[in-house]
């Protein structure tokens, strides 16, 4: 069904040409709906238009063929089972070409094509084929898998809601064979699992540990200090719970740490709280900190940076000056924590626009307060990072998670060159990951987050703790899917 588009285009540059200027005019001017009125009013004042194109289209015969339908469908199929899902969406559509609308053949075309679609994660332009093949008469007897293929697809876009609506019209079918009544069950957990971590009852919860001292424990208390401890401890009610946090070898002292841990605060800092117990820290991060040339990790990852050329700023005094030598840029500290300061709170700006449902105007003012931050602030500053997890907070609210675990990643990277790949922030952090991926479908990521998740937070907290019992729970509806969707996402 070669068309004569060459023709077509000379031929239309030459009646566009041949307009007087001011129907030109209007035709540029208007809107795709006027400008096709008017253009078919002109074509209809002029006879000898309507025979040139009459002869232009018997030029390029474009007769329906069932016999080709069907072998195109015939291929389609074929590559389909080979897993070649995009050579058959084409196949599919050549197919469709040929059937008759309205008909139930071009029907089965549109749902065929819907499953390539799904398949390839084009879950939008899926829903409009399925659409497509309930307007040509979809034949009732099919109409459950491609109700489950619709219910499929609204729960990866994270439309809840109309997923569920799906699901409930699948229960009234009485055609379902075992198979998809199996499926049908998975998908009908899936939903109600996403339902309740769904983002009204806040899916991505921003978790922070809190450290309150409410209790003496004897026992624990015979532990030494150090900044750098092997241990976690993690409280329920009246009792403590003691966890190795990294291999404890015989004879090896069991340290836990009392006060601020050494990748959250300087070493003088941490000395000068640490005083209100009568004691000077001599643990190893204290002694590397306080030998003379070697630099706090913090001290590092939360320093400001040069305008100019993007380098780390240093300085003991008022003045900062770049530590590049040929850039030479200097800035006043100040100035510097001032524009910090201001950032802050154009941040928590953001979040109260967040908390009165003003998600769209909090995605701009967090994105402008990064743009902002990058002039100034290292990469791996804190505050960069605690913007990327607000950017994921705020994107997963409005459903689009895809978004939202791109910056969640992000803040993960800063989180563990901060606190350690198995630290409980790095943990906290992963728990949103997976809450995240589970709402938007992503299964293998999801699983290996939440595989990762568990082994942190297991030694924090124990397998009992809230967070692990959600995770489990995630873990088991995903690992029921089918193995296609396992494959497919």
């Amino acid at each position: 069904m070669a068309l004569p588009v060459a023709e077509w285009q000379g031929r239309t540059a030459r009646l566009w040409a041949a307009l007087e200027p001011a129907l030109r005019e209007r035709l540029a001017a208007a809107s795709l709906q006027d400008a096709v009125r008017l253009g078919c009013d002109v074509l209809r004042s002029k006879e000898e238009e309507e025979a040139a194109l009459e002869q232009l289209c018997h030029r390029a015969p474009t007769g329906k063929k069932p016999e080709a339908a069907s072998w195109y469908r015939e291929q389609g199929n074929r590559e389909f089972k080979r897993g070649r899902y995009q050579a058959a969406l084409r196949l599919y559509s050549r197919a469709a070409s040929h059937e008759l609308p309205g008909s139930p053949e071009v029907s089965v075309c549109f749902a065929n094509r819907s499953a390539a679609l799904l398949h390839l994660g084009h879950f939008e332009v899926c829903l409009e084929d399925i659409a497509r093949a309930e307007s040509h008469g979809y034949p009732d007897r099919l109409l459950p898998k491609v109700l489950l293929r619709k219910a499929e697809c609204l729960l990866c876009l994270g439309r809840l809601q109309d997923a569920q609506d799906v699901l409930r019209v699948l229960e009234s079918k009485i055609s379902l064979d075992g198979a998809m009544t199996t499926h049908l069950t998975r998908l009908k957990k899936l939903s109600q699992l996403k339902v309740k971590l769904g983002p009204g009852d806040g899916a991505v919860v921003d978790k922070k540990p809190v450290r309150l001292a409410t209790a003496f424990f004897p026992v624990l208390s015979l532990l030494n200090h150090s900044c750098c401890p092997n241990t976690s401890v993690s409280f329920s009610r009246t009792s403590v719970t003691v966890r190795a946090a990294q291999p404890i070898s015989s004879g090896q002292e069991v340290l836990h740490c009392y006060g601020p841990h050494w990748c959250r605060m300087r070493v003088a800092e941490r000395q000068q709280l640490l005083r209100q117990y009568f004691f000077e820290c001599r643990c190893p991060a204290c002694l590397q900190e306080l030998q003379s040339g070697v630099k706090s990790v913090v001290s590092i990852r939360n320093s400001f940076c040069c305008p100019k050329c993007r380098a780390q700023m240093q300085g003991e005094e008022d003045t900062l000056c770049c530590s590049i030598e040929a850039c030479a840029t200097s800035a006043s500290r100040d100035h510097l924590s001032g524009r910090l300061q201001d950032l802050q709170q154009e941040i928590k700006k953001a979040l109260e626009l967040l908390g009165v449902g003003k998600a769209d105007q909090a995605i701009k003012k967090l994105l402008k307060c990064q743009m902002d931050a990058e002039t100034f602030l290292s990469p791996e500053h804190l505050l960069m990072g605690e913007m990327e997890d607000h950017l994921a907070q705020v994107y997963a609210t409005v459903g689009k998670w895809q978004e939202a675990a791109r910056h969640l990643r992000k803040s993960i990277e800063i989180v563990e060159m901060y606190h350690g790949p198995s630290s409980v922030e790095t943990g906290h952090e992963l728990f949103k990951l997976a809450q995240i991926l589970f709402n938007g479908f992503a299964v293998s990521e999801a699983l290996s987050t939440i595989q990762r998740a568990e082994g942190i937070l297991s030694v924090h907290f124990g397998p009992q703790s809230a967070q692990m019992q959600e995770l489990q729970e995630m873990k088991a509806c995903l690992s029921e899917l089918p193995r296609d969707i396992l494959q497919r996402t």
